[in-house]
């Protein structure tokens, strides 16, 4: 038998300070960021930044943390959730 497959616990939270953001820059009169100025901004992919914005990556490279971080001007603990697994 197999065994079972817990959930990751650790996510990303770019989903929510990107929606963040678009609501700063939305009250400032600004444009909302796409996946294409976010990616050309902080270096990274567009398909990297397209999958952790759909919480798709399982890892990150400490360019890509950096990158995110100058861009959208926030700490690497900014970019993650953690829920403990039940015991």
């Amino acid at each position: 038998m197999l065994p079972s497959v817990t959930p990751m616990a650790i996510k990303f939270a770019l989903r929510r300070i990107v929606a963040r953001k678009n609501l700063e820059r939305a009250d400032a009169g600004l444009p909302a960021l796409t996946q294409t100025a976010i990616a050309e901004g902080s270096g990274v992919s567009q398909s990297v930044v397209s999958n952790l914005l759909a919480n798709r990556s399982e890892r990150i490279d400490l360019k890509t943390i950096n990158g995110l971080c100058n861009f959208l001007q926030i700490s690497p603990g900014d970019l993650f959730t953690y829920t403990p697994d039940p015991e």
